[in-house]
């Protein structure tokens, strides 16, 4: 089952790269206001972790290489006050960075929904639990992965958690915030299995509601990048375990579509694998070449410490790439495909789908946009009443350096093959080598 799920989204995936035209690569637009630098010279990559302590000069430096940067949530915790001041200390580092290279957008980490303790909100959520918490029908805070859940069901509650923000932004250091569970709560409804119906809709209706009200507050340069989601009045998302599940325990490898739809609007998409190693590297760096448009940044690492791979750079990471010379194509064999000067592939018979459901699923995203759960379980569901075949789709792309790669879902994980201009290669399969 999980095979053919993962042949019905990919395939899906294929379908809008093929045949819509407007989502083709070849032709750009100018950055919107307040977006970060975006360049096809070589792999786009983000950074995003914490240090122990105020970067040192080495540290700066290699930041120095990112266009997105987010500060997290430990920065400098075990500098006085230790585990505490993290709003100050986060502009300070951003201050860093920015004075080191302005050119830089740094996000200021904020999480929306778990009262975080290196926070000073922390400290007044603590004075003020019966205001500030979500509590259960036993009178009981709730608790979500250690830390209490913050009732954004309450106007109050929501407008002192923008006040951190517009602290931060006020400091001039920082370009937007990273917004942390910002996906829809019911993905991690057993964390609220004691609570209400009533109270949980209500906590589900205003944690939307913040995101309206954040751009409201900063205005439309003020970059907002949520964790697992996008909102119409987001600028984009990280996919934290992209194909994996994203934390949300939905379809795996449907976020290649979801990475698609990201970056058609323009939106920022953060595209990251945790726990990162080979296989990992391998299958997510092909599936980001493969998906990605303007505004997608690429990171592989082991967590979000700065030395859990936030300081390492791969050879990759350096290589020529080039724009897309056009959008990926589901191919007949990946064997031989990077030896054709074409940039489209041979298509393979019977996969195309036609622009209706791309439409259909356009307007099924816009509905459920704040619910991407749904919207996963949509595609699964009508990939499963259209298509009986159970043949496994292999993708090509090509890019103007020469890099190549290939995706091939005859296998699981999917067989990986990045040729790159210089003629090194990358991947778990050599097929398309040949």
């Amino acid at each position: 089952m999980v095979r053919y799920v993962a042949f019905t989204l990919v395939l899906l995936l294929a379908a809008i790269f093929t045949a819509r035209s407007d989502c083709s690569q070849k032709h750009v637009s100018a950055a919107p206001k307040g977006f970060p630098r975006f360049s096809w010279t070589t792999l786009p990559v983000f950074w995003h972790a914490w240090a122990p302590e105020p970067f040192n000069a080495t540290e700066l430096d290699f930041i120095n290489r990112f266009p997105l940067v987010t500060i997290e949530k430990a920065m400098s915790s075990k500098v006085a006050p230790v585990d505490r001041e993290a709003e100050k200390k986060i502009v300070a580092a951003a201050e860093q960075v920015k004075k080191r290279n302005s050119t830089i957008k740094v996000l200021f980490y904020l999480n929306s929904l778990r009262d975080v303790e290196f926070y000073e909100l922390h400290q007044f959520c603590l004075k003020h639990e019966e205001m500030m918490y979500l509590f259960d029908e036993e009178h009981k805070p709730v608790v979500l992965r250690g830390a209490d859940i913050l009732n954004m069901s309450s106007d109050k509650v929501r407008e002192i958690w923008l006040r951190v923000l517009e602290h931060a932004n006020s400091s001039n250091w920082i370009d937007g915030a990273f917004i942390d569970r910002g996906g829809d709560p019911s993905v991690a409804e057993g964390s609220f299995h004691k609570v209400s119906h009533e109270n949980f809709e209500q906590l589900v209706l205003g944690h939307r509601q913040l995101f309206p009200e954040i751009r409201k507050a900063f205005g439309e340069e003020f970059l907002v990048v949520a964790n697992h989601q996008d909102y119409n009045t987001t600028n984009g998302r990280m996919f934290e375990n992209f194909m994996l599940n994203d934390n949300d325990h939905a379809q795996a490898y449907s976020d290649l579509l979801l990475l698609m739809h990201e970056t058609s609007f323009p939106h920022i998409a953060e595209v990251h694998i945790d726990k990162c190693d080979p296989t990992k590297y391998n299958t997510t760096l092909a599936g980001y070449m493969i998906g990605a448009g303007q505004y997608a940044y690429y990171g592989c690492t082991y967590g979000f410490t700065i030395d859990s791979g936030w300081l390492t750079w791969p050879a990759d990471y350096s290589k020529p790439l080039g724009a897309p010379l056009a959008n990926a194509s589901t191919i007949a064999n990946a064997t031989g495909f990077c030896k054709n000067q074409s940039g489209e592939g041979s298509t393979r018979p019977g996969t195309e789908v036609t622009n209706h459901f791309w439409d259909e699923f356009r307007r099924h995203a816009t509905r459920v946009h704040h619910h991407e759960h749904k919207l996963k379980v949509w595609v699964r569901d009508y990939w499963s009443s259209h298509h009986a075949d159970s043949s496994q789709p292999i993708f090509g792309r090509k890019f103007s350096s020469g890099t190549c790669v290939t995706l091939d879902y005859n296998s699981y994980p999917p067989a990986s093959c990045i040729v790159w201009a210089d003629g090194s290669h990358t991947g778990s399969s050599i097929s398309c080598l040949a």
